[in-house]
């Protein structure tokens, strides 16, 4: 394994920490790399950068709550279909599964904050507080300038040269500052997991309604999305801040204040992004309230099934068109308002000519 210390000094004269040598910097080094190069694919092969930043936006989300699910689904089996024993922030190895897939998401967050501060700055402090929220996770406040231990490291238990784990020793390393048999751990691998998992759990059917806009599922798509970012956001994020409180207020240590603050955050920065899109349906009563007037109708009038569906949420004469007597079709209204946009652009053109004539 090459040493990035060795590297620096004969390449370029100059000995950094030798901190540099350990997984903590080369793996974020290598998940960085690849979504630089996805990032770069993609304006290529898109030819507009915003596109090319959905499209990679879109990626992490799948893959995130892929990795996430699969991780759960394995553990929730393992453990007897319970998660009852398990720990938010129980201590867990570096370079395990979990350990990756934290590290992937921290990594994309970072390539992703330059695009972020260049055209969507509402997600500049959603960004920072994912990448403080894994780098506290994953043991980072132990470096400068923060330099906070949150355990005696030197009781770190040794890896089994047999497991897995210990492969992952040839490419990512071996901290210096430990010895040959102990590694820092990863503090909260299920709490880092779980909440990626929820989180992109909103995400995904957000990425699902912003693929299907302006076709003819564009409607159902969004309710989804209201649905499940609601779901996750009013009823799964607060019972799990819920557990992170109770359990920093049972052990009293700085990682688990900083973690419940951090999670605090970010649960405001979406509670804040669901207002968004749930104060205009409060404001008018209607899903999409940018859609002509009758279009909510008209879907649900052809789309029988969604229309059963729909009447178990909201009452049918609200949703019925043939109950509506003053009902003109989307199509007619649109025809009406083109009309009267042109009739007062026309007025206006004849009372400015008037005005010429006369004087």
């Amino acid at each position: 394994m090459v040493s990035i210390v060795e590297w620096c000094e004969s390449n370029w004269g100059f000995s950094p920490p030798s901190y540099v040598d350990s997984w903590h910097f080369r793996l974020p080094l290598f998940w960085i790399t690849m979504w630089t190069i996805g990032e770069v694919v993609a304006a290529k092969i898109y030819k507009d950068v915003r596109q090319s930043c959905k499209k990679i936006s879109l990626l992490h989300c799948i893959v995130a709550f892929a990795l996430s699910s699969v991780w759960l689904a394995y553990h929730f089996v393992k453990s007897g279909f319970s998660f009852k024993d398990y720990v938010l922030t129980s201590y867990e190895f570096p370079g395990t599964f979990e350990h990756h897939i934290l590290n992937i998401s921290m990594s994309y967050f970072v390539v992703d904050l330059p695009f972020a501060i260049a055209f969507h700055r509402t997600f500049i402090v959603h960004h920072l507080l994912c990448i403080a929220a894994f780098m506290a996770i994953q043991g980072y406040l132990r470096y400068w300038p923060f330099e906070m231990d949150f355990m005696a490291w030197e009781t770190s238990p040794s890896v089994a040269p047999s497991h897995l784990k210990q492969y992952m020793l040839d490419w990512f390393g071996q901290d210096p500052l430990e010895s040959d048999k102990q590694m820092q751990l990863l503090m909260g691998g299920f709490n880092g997991v779980f909440n990626l998992w929820m989180a992109e759990l909103g995400g995904l059917f957000f990425h699902i309604n912003r693929a299907f806009q302006g076709t003819e599922w564009e409607m159902p798509s969004r309710g989804l999305f209201v649905l499940m970012f609601t779901f996750s956001r009013c009823y799964l994020w607060p019972m799990y801040i819920r557990y992170l409180y109770e359990e920093a207020a049972r052990t009293r240590t700085a990682f688990h204040f900083i973690g419940g603050g951090l999670e605090t955050g970010l649960f405001l920065t979406n509670l804040h992004f669901l207002w968004k899109n749930l104060k205009p349906i409060l404001k008018t009563g209607r899903l999409m309230p940018k859609k002509p007037r009758y279009y909510h109708r008209e879907w649900l009038e052809k789309h029988p099934s969604m229309f059963r569906a729909a009447s178990f949420f909201v009452p049918k004469d609200k949703i019925d068109l043939k109950r509506r007597a003053s009902y003109q079709s989307s199509k007619d209204l649109s025809m009406e308002e083109e009309l009267l946009s042109t009739g007062s652009k026309g007025s206006v053109r004849s009372r400015s000519n008037g005005t010429k004539k006369s004087n």
